[in-house]
């Protein structure tokens, strides 16, 4: 029989040997659960006793880190403006919306190459392209809309 400490702190049992097998393969006890065996004082790790050794799973260990892995930083997340590019190339302005389509496309290749400046600086570019494109279809369309709301007004439904 044997007591153990559960990994909330709380002591637990007695308990037979079987019992704790079936936490071992479960996972809810580890070879580092420290357990006292019945008539001893002592605390030992599941692992140090020869009743556990063959059922305490082996330790998964990570395999090494690649030295092409070495150094390696996530890419940083930041848009590259494309779909703002297409709806202003469509909606607005198509020579601006050219403009930054080409800029967003740079952007997305550049990330993937690494370039993190560089793609930053196109995604900047392609940014100001798209609001470029859509302030000028809002300023070239104003003058159809008055002449739409003046030939609505002139007329008499």
């Amino acid at each position: 029989m044997f007591k153990i400490i559960g990994a909330d702190g709380k002591q637990y049992g007695p308990v037979d040997a079987e019992q704790i097998r079936r936490w071992l393969a479960e996972g809810r006890a580890r070879p580092e659960t420290l357990a006292q065996a019945e008539g001893s004082t002592d605390w030992k790790p599941l692992g140090q006793f020869t009743e556990f050794a063959t059922t305490a799973p082996a330790r998964v260990v990570p395999p090494p880190v690649p030295p092409s892995m070495v150094g390696y930083q996530p890419r940083p997340d930041f848009p590259s403006y494309l779909v703002p590019a297409i709806l202003s190339t469509i909606f607005c302005c198509i020579p601006f919306g050219i403009v930054a389509i080409v800029y967003a496309a740079q952007a997305s290749s550049k990330l993937h190459a690494g370039d993190i400046a560089g793609a930053r600086d196109s995604a900047a570019k392609a940014k100001a392209w798209c609001w470029a494109a859509f302030l000028t279809g809002l300023l070239f369309s104003w003058p159809g809309f008055l002449a739409i709301h003046r030939t609505m007004r002139m007329h008499r439904w």
